[in-house]
């Protein structure tokens, strides 16, 4: 999938962040079980997904990095698909690191984990074993490597709004009375599936959006709930292709236009633009924030989170909010969805999709239409 020149950037890059911490080892961990969030770390450098179990990477300065996996049956498969060539099967990854570093005499000396991955089991029996080694956080400076895209990142991400978008279609044309959730879903997912995606994160809610009566949809995962005319549908459309996730909001009125839904999300759609007005190198994450809420304000709304989160190899890579300070760099992607909250906090609504922070500004990666559709 990645070119060896790809591959090279990112150990290249890996280990200046060795070099310039005073770093003896590096240990990158996958984690099945710990969701969407920070498995990134080990996905960047490996090119390998973790589908089962928890893994482990010890990367040094100067030496083929080595992986320990639970999964003997997946060895084979990691030295053919993925950028490692040591792959070694592993009933107990953490013991065998531990021995492993032992063996390499890496103490004392300083070794860079997220700790956020870093179960307090694992954390223990390595402090234990290895009592003079200094653990360093790192995982930030990994992430703003991450976010420096290359041109084969930057395609994947294309390609993967586009499965976004295709997924939003086919589920216009699954949209009809008598439907369930359930069904919507299966033909979005299946649109992608079948074109490439390796996994989803999808949600949907339907029902009646009422200002007056105060009555808003469910939004969360699918149920057997069966839509019905006069329903509105918001759904969040994220699928991941080779890695790296991207996401599309939309909202969808059966039957009838809703002039509710309608203009709450004029409103959250006018909120997002006055944030892309800052969208773009050179500004800070918190100034897009700002200038979204400065804009809700102004129009009688109370400014309320989230807006959004930068994706990539994790669809959660950081929160968008005026407290961020990070400087918004050519090739970060952002999915910015600005929720939008009545006065009396009754009814909400929120929209959005998929930016790349360009040389001189941005690119929407998404390209379904931005307003609400009657079907």
């Amino acid at each position: 999938m990645f070119s060896i020149t790809e591959m090279e950037r990112r150990r290249k890059a890996i280990r200046e962040i060795l070099n310039t911490e005073n770093l003896k080892a590096l240990l990158l961990i996958g984690d099945a079980g710990h969701g969407w969030d920070f498995n990134g770390d080990l996905r960047y450098f490996t090119n390998n997904r973790v589908i089962s179990g928890r893994e482990a990477v010890v990367v040094l300065p100067d030496s083929e990095p080595i992986l320990f996996s639970p999964t003997r049956g997946k060895v084979s498969e990691l030295k053919a698909r993925s950028f490692l060539k040591d792959c070694r099967p592993s009933a107990n990854p953490i013991a065998d690191v531990t021995e492993f570093l032992k063996e390499k005499g890496i103490s004392p000396g300083r070794i860079g984990v997220n700790f956020e991955m870093l179960p307090v089991t694992w954390h223990r029996r390595l402090k234990d074993a290895l009592p003079k080694i200094d653990w360093v956080e790192t995982h930030d400076s990994i992430l703003q490597i991450r976010l420096q895209r290359s041109r084969e990142e930057v395609d994947i991400l294309r390609e993967a709004a586009a499965l976004a978008d295709g997924s939003f279609e086919a589920g216009l044309k699954a949209i009809r009375p008598g439907v369930s959730e359930f069904e919507v879903v299966a033909e979005m997912e299946q649109f992608s599936r079948a074109r490439g995606a390796e996994e989803h994160f999808t949600q949907i809610g339907s029902g009646k959006f009422s200002l007056s009566k105060g009555t808003n949809i469910i939004f969360y995962y699918p149920t057997q709930r069966r839509i019905e005319s006069g329903d509105t549908l918001l759904m969040e459309i994220t699928p991941r292709f080779s890695g790296y996730w991207t996401q599309l909001v939309r909202a969808v009125n059966v039957g009838k236009p809703n002039a509710d839904l309608e203009k709450l999300q004029k409103v959250s759609r006018e909120v997002l633009n006055a944030g892309l007005e800052q969208f773009r190198p050179g500004k800070r994450m918190k100034d897009v924030v700002l200038a979204m809420e400065a804009y809700a304000k102004e129009q009688g709304y109370p400014p309320e989170g989230p807006y959004g989160h930068m994706c990539g190899v994790d669809i959660i890579e950081g929160r968008v909010s005026s407290q961020d300070e990070m400087e918004l760099i050519p090739g970060a992607t952002v999915i910015l969805h600005p929720m939008v909250f009545t006065p009396d906090g009754r009814n909400w609504t929120f929209c959005g999709e998929t930016y790349l922070v360009t040389q001189d500004g941005h690119e929407r990666l998404n390209h379904a239409e931005p307003g609400v559709i009657t079907i």
